[in-house]
Formats: C-alpha cells, sequence, structure tokens
C-alpha cells in the first residue's frame, strides 16, 4: 500500500487523463513523472499576471495581435 502521507490522488476528466496518457508516452514517464515534471515547470513560469503586465507592456493585446 502507498505511503499517504507521501502520495495523493488526483482527479481529472477523462479527457485530461487520456492526454496525459500519450504525453507520458511519448516522453518516456510515467503519469505520476509526468504530472510532477509540469508542476516544476508551471512553478518556474511567470504568473498570469506577471505574462498579462509583459504582454500590455508591449503592445500586443492593443495591436489586435
Amino acid at each position: 500500500m502507498p505511503d499517504i502521507n507521501k502520495y495523493k490522488s488526483v482527479a481529472v476528466p477523462i479527457e485530461t487523463w487520456e492526454r496525459l496518457k500519450v504525453l507520458s508516452k511519448t516522453t518516456h514517464r510515467s503519469p505520476a513523472q509526468q504530472i510532477a515534471f509540469l508542476v516544476e515547470l508551471a512553478d518556474d513560469l511567470p504568473t498570469d499576471v506577471e505574462l498579462m503586465r509583459a504582454v500590455y507592456k508591449k503592445g500586443s493585446l492593443s495591436d489586435g495581435k
């Protein structure tokens, strides 16, 4: 039995699970490893607010791009 202090379950829509399985297979990771990788990647990326500020500052949205 898995250690409940070390692992947790997450419910995702079936469509997301199917996409995760494909992504996991192409990257040679288990679904759990793929989720961990994506969370680490997202943690290093700017926040939504930072991205929006950068886009507005650059003028991309106001130019209709």
